[in-house]
């Protein structure tokens, strides 16, 4: 189940005094509050009608909790009985290379490549620290446009995996200059959306 768009997370910043007031004259008010702006590895975060914003309360910023995971690649879980958010943050570490042996040992690492080269490779993915169950997972490839660079790899797993190794093998002629991004995606359950909760980054030049 997703979680409501009015859910929001406090987090304590100390903004007090002034800071409030000079936070309201720029950005206004969302229901008699100061809003904030937010910016994530600056880029900052729109919100739409309807969505509530960031904003200040008794000297606290508070945020979107749905905003604020997607941002920092956390996956968010909403028990309505419970009137509970849960949030995780598992660690993925992803690598490439165009040489594997059979142990998955790596010969050929790399993260730049010519531009108009096609290489076959492997993208692996080490997972730990996951602590909830999970419908799937999806390994995908964007070009610096915004297309997706090579077909998808999806895997179902439809319970607990905590701690685990994927290596999985695609084939991408980087034609366009610029980052083509590997993303690791978790999908909670059969009728959520994917959540990317990792990154990886190949140049073309």
């Amino acid at each position: 189940m997703k979680v409501p768009r009015m859910l929001t997370l406090v987090l304590s910043l100390s903004l007090l005094g002034n800071a409030g007031v000079f936070a309201n004259s720029i950005w206004g008010d969302y229901e008699g509050f100061s809003k904030v702006k937010m910016v994530v590895n600056n880029v900052e975060q729109q919100f739409k009608d309807g969505e509530a914003p960031a904003f200040l309360i008794k000297g606290n910023a508070v945020f979107p909790v749905r905003e604020l995971s997607d941002s920092l690649q956390s996956l968010v879980r909403w028990d309505n009985a419970k009137n509970t958010v849960s949030i995780y943050k598992p660690n993925v570490h992803m690598f490439v290379a165009e040489k594997v042996n059979e142990d998955y040992s790596i010969k050929s690492p790399f993260g730049k490549v010519p531009k108009g080269k096609k290489i076959d490779f492997a993208v692996f993915a080490q997972v730990d620290s996951l602590k909830t169950p999970f419908y799937s997972f999806k390994i995908s490839i964007d070009s610096p446009s915004g297309d997706q660079a090579a077909p998808a790899h999806e895997k179902i797993v439809n319970g607990a995996k905590e701690n685990f190794w994927y290596p999985w093998s695609f084939s991408v002629p980087f034609n366009e200059a610029g980052e083509y991004v590997i993303k690791f995606s978790i999908k909670l359950d059969e009728s959520s959306d994917y959540t990317v909760i990792s990154q990886k980054v190949i140049v073309s030049e």
